[in-house]
């Protein structure tokens, strides 16, 4: 398998083990917001669209590799400053415009932004260690 192909399963499956652990402690730790996800601005859960939300981490991993290869050369020196400051940027041009439109047009609460955010750049930053110490 190439190199890249193997960076994006790596890469994918540590985003969606990150993404399932903020899951729960973003429900334990903020009950309100979890009850947000009732409203019906959300589709029920249902067996047709769930398996998107297993795909998501790897689309989103090859995504970001290929936002990788165009910026590692602009980041920090280090694994880890490069993998926090390559999930900033993400967030910045990618999930920050995207999730404004989302606020304006969708009756979300400001604090489900802010949480979608977070993860956004938690997730890119879990990506940008493994293709810190893959694609250096």
């Amino acid at each position: 398998m190439s190199r890249s192909l193997i960076s994006i399963l790596m890469a994918g499956v540590l985003v969606l083990a990150t993404s399932m652990l903020m899951m729960y402690a973003a429900a334990f730790a903020l009950p309100s917001l979890s009850e947000e996800y009732y409203s019906t601005v959300f589709r029920s859960s249902n067996f047709e669209a769930q398996w998107l939300f297993y795909i998501h981490p790897f689309v989103l991993s090859a995504a970001l590799l290929w936002f990788w290869h165009h910026l590692k050369d602009q980041l920090s020196e280090g694994r880890v400053a490069k993998a926090v400051e390559f999930g900033a940027r993400y967030g910045v041009v990618a999930m920050f415009p995207v999730l404004l439109l989302t606020f304006s047009a969708i009756d979300i609460s400001f604090l489900m932004v802010m949480t979608w955010l977070f993860y956004g750049i938690v997730q890119a930053m879990v990506a940008g260690l493994v293709y810190a110490g893959r694609h250096a």
